[in-house]
């Protein structure tokens, strides 16, 4: 579970990276929306279920193998 949440949240930063690099691009006139929106809407959904999940499974987080 805990490689799971770890996955989740790097692909948290990933996407909502790619939001801020279509936010500049935007900004200079190259941009898409697309992917502000994209990656915005994916990066919350991904932050979300990472967050559900290690809530869910918090003590397991804290148990030593």
């Amino acid at each position: 579970m805990r490689l799971i949440v770890t996955f989740l949240s790097i692909g948290t930063l990933i996407a909502y990276g790619y939001a801020l690099a279509g936010l500049g691009g935007y900004l200079i006139g190259k941009g898409h929306l697309s992917y502000i929106v994209w990656g915005l809407l994916l990066g919350t959904l991904s932050a979300v279920a990472a967050l559900f999940l290690w809530r869910k499974h918090a003590r397991e987080f804290y148990v030593d193998d």
